[in-house]
């Protein structure tokens, strides 16, 4: 059956921090709270990735409503990959996406962590995607200063972060990094490999490649903690640790780096249109505004 318009069912999903009430009341929730279900996958084709929690069928994927029944978008898209997503892209990418697509509603400042890059990925971990992200901060909550972490502003050696991480010197690692300020409208890259956690009260729509892979620093934060299972992606921790970017960067050359400038390809009374993410930043996906 070929179904031009795709109703799509809520697709929360289970992550090691909490969040969510933004988007309970965007859903139309009766008593919106903050839970361990703070994203909305939409659209998604991948698989989520929690090890140490208890296993769901299919988490992560998300489903549609058709006659009744509940049918994965990914099913759909493998039944018939040119009619959902066109010739071309079947050519290049085949019959999934490419890319993932989430509502983050942080309620906490999430654990730092890293992705691996493409490369790092299709070597040594089996996986055609690492983990570059992209960011357009939506809003950030009432009280909350609206920040990232971003790079190391004062980058440790290999060996030492490797102490750090294994030992959990807490104040050796804050001490790698400044906040660095975000503002509602905004847009911002993370590259695979850069370290990164998105801060308290921050609400994002998150494009990034199409993947799970995480490697989390910190294993326990404001009483949340994250199972040994979900910490260096099932890899030896020297190992994992060696996907991070070793780079010092003050934030001022995280602001030229890492957040990105619309570009206006055209404008009239009321309204501007902006390419956000071009293929000059990724060959995964591309994002309009």
């Amino acid at each position: 059956m070929l179904i031009p318009l795709l109703k799509l069912e809520s697709n929360r999903v289970r992550r090691n921090y909490l969040g969510g009430k933004i988007l309970d009341q965007l859903s139309g929730e009766t008593n919106p709270s903050d839970g361990d279900r703070p994203e909305d996958w939409i659209a998604s084709t991948t698989i989520a990735r929690n090890p140490g929690l208890p296993s769901l069928d299919n988490e992560g994927l998300s489903m549609v409503t058709l006659e009744g029944s509940s049918v994965s978008i990914r099913d759909l898209y493998h039944g018939n990959p040119v009619y959902y997503l066109g010739v071309k892209h079947v050519a290049t990418k085949g019959a999934d996406p490419g890319f993932l697509m989430k509502l983050l509603d942080s309620s906490m400042r999430l654990h730092i962590q890293a992705h691996p890059t493409a490369e790092f990925a299709q070597t040594h971990l089996n996986s055609r995607y690492g983990k570059l992200e992209t960011y357009l901060i939506l809003d950030v909550r009432e009280g909350c200063d609206g920040h990232l972490l971003l790079g190391f502003q004062r980058a440790p050696s290999p060996q030492e972060w490797f102490r750090i991480v294994t030992e959990q010197d807490m104040q050796a690692m804050h001490q790698c990094f400044d906040p660095v300020p975000v503002n509602p409208g905004e847009v911002w890259l993370v590259p695979g490999g850069m370290p990164h956690a998105i801060g308290e009260g921050v609400l994002v729509m998150e494009v990034m490649e199409p993947s799970d892979l995480v490697v989390r620093c910190e294993f326990e934060r404001e009483g949340i903690v994250v199972p040994p299972d979900a910490r260096f992606m099932g890899c030896d921790p020297a190992f994992a640790l060696t996907i991070f970017d070793y780079t010092s960067r003050s934030v001022d050359m995280v602001h030229q780096q890492c957040q990105i400038a619309p570009m206006v390809r055209s404008q009239g009374p009321g309204w501007q249109f902006e390419n956000l993410i071009t293929s000059a930043h990724t060959d995964c996906f591309t994002i309009d505004r």
